[in-house]
């Protein structure tokens, strides 16, 4: 009888029996004529003594070519271990063929008729290719597949072919009987095949970037060769607040509204019942702005003395903040009537709104220039006082004041007016044309929704196994399937709140891609899940989302496999909170925002709101179309390892500090240096700590084998000589302070900077002598210049009068600064003619 067995418990019980005995295995020895015979358990009597009688209970049977193998001694081996197999050693009188062999016993007492013999091969040791393992023999045969034709793809045809087929299996069944249950489940089938050919056409249409036509397709395939699909950006605006009272306000107590008429039947200030009836009121419809600060938590303070700030002229008239000014004086205001107290209470890192208020030549609120608005970022406030003038008439303490500094990013574009004298005929003295807003909040667009219950993560108890008889494993505990997503749309995305040291005029800007969904996931057990943008770089304990965004704007949630983000456990309910409003269309204009919720009733209070700036950076979702376009060769645009000089300079260039950075390889003898220069922005040269963040940076970034210098570039002092002649008429005095002041290393009046400060020039800019002399021509006054003298400081002249040209190397910058107290950063000479 012949078996093929998985399991084999029998071999077991014979070991065990006494009196029972039979063959475990046989070895083959290396020369192919010893026999190592191993039983299931101890030796048989017949086998106790050695001698020549052993040789009747053993037979070797088989062989193709070679037969009849013979036995020429046999050697038992007892163990009087109880639990350790005797075995035999048996001596061949020549070597077998490549077939099977049998060893069998015979004549023994006890012998199982299952164990009887024992089938080896002698050349069970020679090299093979092939895996030793045994083949299962318990193999279902595949059945027979009908002839079928795989070109019906549509209802019609799947009926055809179903028919078809049972034309030939029940030639005696009628399919054009109607109401037969037979023809009902042809159609049924019919139907269901068309279905899933449509969704296998549906499938392999999303399985290219090309033609998928799903927007989360797009996206996964974008996100293979790094490039990030993204979903639009939310509109941020600052909004300047006047407040009759001092306050406190938590943020997520207040609400900016946008999109009510300005004389509309709505209070500039809403308590809780009035927000629900204009929440109810169809014929007013608002978009919500939320103040982007501190977080929900933070606190907004508010203060009357910051309503309209003056500035301070120190009793002069006809005052005005230059263009590119970057430092002004407010008035501040004693909190007391005694004590050293300030009202005002700025600190660096607040933001001011500069306004023009009045028009400066009719002294009228609707005659303001409504583009002489700026936001600044204060960087320094320092308290001082005016000892000359008492504070009133009742109060003899000095005036209090602040002189404030602001982010150099948001240097005045415009000159500021803030006083003038006014029309006839009165002719009075205007004051306050311009004055700062203090009481300034940032916020975006959107607004808040939740929390939602989206459910309970199922549980599917997985199938146990048999890990042994009468042994099943443990059930693994797993979720089920779950698919879940936000009912409401679009879910507004955003980057991070600017930091405190970020420009206020750069605050609007965001970066879509870098954008996040404003989402909040929350378990039963308080645990936070963060929104990411994949899960690429996610650990198995991170509890993280994917957002994806579909071609209906809903947002749909993906989680972790507990490999790549944690996998939500069976049995946990989550609730979200998120934030509704993205894109263009929070792009509101000036003065838009002119109503403001408060949570709670409030009586007495008053509270203005506006924004004298429009509402920016609100992007609309990526078209697909440009997704597939800029795809594919995103990964050439960014640099992930620094190979060439090149590299190395771009890739310090992403330091927002670095203006420009040159590379250059270096054989020093062994091995390539690369040496890298820094131009940084606005100062000269560039500092330690400048040097050392670059120089860490691009350590991780360096070829293997390359060594790495960073240093500030190389600063040649110029001298330089200019001739000019002014035109009849003009001052020669003027005409030379307006050569300087174009030819200075620092900004202009105008705030343009001047034709040696520190960003304008850089690396290997040559000097021209035609250039230099179009700068002059640019001052108004000037007939004709030329230059006189244009070389290195302290160095020979080279030919660079007679080229027309002063040229630089790679590595080497241009620096003029003109200041006698530093006469080796280089020198200027102007001679003016002419004029008067």
């Amino acid at each position: 009888m012949t078996l093929s067995c998985c399991n084999d418990p029998r071999r077991q019980d014979v070991r065990a029996f006494r009196g029972r005995v039979g063959l475990d295995f046989v070895e083959v020895s290396a020369d192919q004529l010893e026999l190592h015979v191993y039983f299931l358990g101890k030796l048989p009597p017949e086998f106790g003594e050695d001698g020549p009688g052993l040789l009747r209970h053993l037979r070797i049977e088989g062989g193709t070519r070679i037969g009849g193998i013979g036995i020429v001694d046999v050697d038992p081996h007892p163990s009087d271990e109880p639990d350790v197999d005797d075995w035999l050693t048996v001596r061949l009188d020549r070597r077998g063929d490549h077939s099977r062999y049998r060893l069998r016993l015979l004549d023994i007492d006890g012998l199982d008729p299952m164990y009887a013999s024992a089938e080896f091969s002698f050349k069970a040791g020679c090299p093979s290719d092939l895996d030793c393992a045994a083949v299962p023999a318990c193999v279902e045969e595949p059945p027979s597949e009908p002839v079928l034709s795989y070109l019906a793809k549509d209802y019609a045809s799947f009926r055809r072919l179903i028919q078809d087929r049972l034309a030939l299996v029940s030639p005696d069944w009628d399919p054009e009987h109607v109401p037969d249950l037979g023809v009902t489940l042809i159609e049924l089938l019919a139907y269901a095949g068309d279905y899933l050919s449509y969704y296998q056409d549906a499938v392999a249409t999303e399985a290219y970037l090309d033609t998928a036509r799903q927007r989360i397709s797009v996206r996964r395939h974008a996100r293979l060769v790094d490039y990030r699909l993204h979903e639009g950006c939310n509109a941020r605006a600052w909004v300047a607040v006047e407040t009759s009272q001092d306050l406190d306000i938590a943020v997520a107590d207040i609400i900016f509204l946008s999109g009510i008429a300005a004389d509309a039947p709505v209070p500039p200030l809403l308590g809780d019942e009035a927000m629900r009836t204009l929440a109810s009121d169809p014929y007013h419809r608002y978009d919500s702005f939320l103040p982007l600060t501190g977080g929900d938590a933070g606190l907004i303070a508010l203060r009357s003395a910051r309503n309209r700030i003056a500035f301070y002229d120190w009793g002069r008239d006809d005052c005005c903040l230059p263009r590119g000014a970057t430092t002004a004086v407010l008035r501040d205001a004693w909190a007391q009537s005694q004590g050293e107290a300030r009202a005002l209470e700025l600190k660096a890192g607040d933001v001011l709104l500069l306004k023009e208020v009045l028009g400066p030549r009719s002294g009228l609120e609707a005659d303001a220039d409504p583009s002489h608005v700026r936001p600044v970022r204060l960087t320094r406030v320092e308290a001082i006082e005016d000892t000359l003038y008492p504070t009133g008439p009742d109060d003899p303490r000095p005036i209090p004041l602040l002189r404030v500094e602001w982010h150099s990013d948001d240097a005045l574009p415009f000159a500021l007016c803030l006083s003038a004298l006014g029309p006839a005929p009165n002719c009075a003295r205007l004051r306050d044309v311009s004055m700062a807003l203090g009481n300034v909040v940032l916020a975006d667009h959107g607004r808040r929704a939740g929390p939602l219950d989206l459910g309970t993560v199922p549980d599917a108890h997985g199938e146990a196994e048999c890990e042994c008889e009468g042994q099943p494993s443990e059930l693994a505990q797993r979720p089920g399937r779950f698919h879940w997503h936000l009912p409401d749309a679009p879910l507004t995305h955003r980057t991070h709140a600017p930091a405190a040291s970020r420009a206020a005029s750069a605050s609007l800007d965001q970066d879509p891609r870098e954008a996040l969904p404003a989402l909040r996931l929350e378990d039963d057990e308080g645990a936070v899940w963060t929104p990411v943008f994949d899960l690429l770089g996610s650990g198995d304990e991170d509890r993280h989302v994917v957002v994806e965004i579909d071609n209906q704007g809903l947002a749909h949630l993906r989680f972790g496999d507990d490999d790549l983000g944690k996998r939500p456990e069976p049995g946990r309910r989550f609730a979200a909170r998120y934030r509704l409003g993205n894109g263009s269309a929070g792009n509101v204009g000036a003065h838009g925002i002119n109503r403001v919720h408060l949570r709670g009733e409030w009586s007495g209070l008053q509270l203005r709101v506006d924004n004298p700036l429009p509402a920016r950076g609100g992007i609309d979702p990526e078209p697909l179309a440009q997704a597939r376009l800029l795809a594919p060769g995103a990964f050439r645009k960014q640099r992930l390892r620094a190979i060439t000089a090149d590299d190395y300079a771009r890739l310090a260039e992403r330091d927002l500090r670095v203006q420009r950075a040159a590379g250059e390889l270096v054989w020093t003898g062994s091995w390539y240096e690369a040496d890298v220069a820094l131009d940084p922005y606005g100062r000269v040269p560039a500092d330690a700590e400048l040097i050392g963040d670059v120089q860490t940076a691009l350590h991780r970034v360096r070829r293997m084998g390359h060594d790495l210098h960073v240093e500030t570039a190389v600063y040649v002092p110029i001298e330089l000589g200019l001739e000019v002649c002014a035109l009849p008429g003009y001052e020669r005095g003027a005409i030379k302070a307006a050569l300087l002041e174009h030819f200075g290393s620092g900004r202009r009046r105008d705030g343009q900077p001047g034709y040696f400060h520190p960003d304008r020039l850089s690396f290997g800019h040559s000097l021209r002598a035609s250039a230099l002399v179009a700068e002059a021509m640019a001052v108004t006054g000037v007939e004709c210049a030329r230059v006189i003298r244009l070389q290195r400081l302290f160095a020979a002249a080279n030919r660079e009068l007679e080229d027309g040209i002063l040229r630089l190397g790679a590595h080497e910058i241009a620096r003029l600064d003109n200041d006698p107290n530093y006469p080796e950063h280089g020198k200027l000479s102007i001679f003016v003619g002419g004029g008067r």
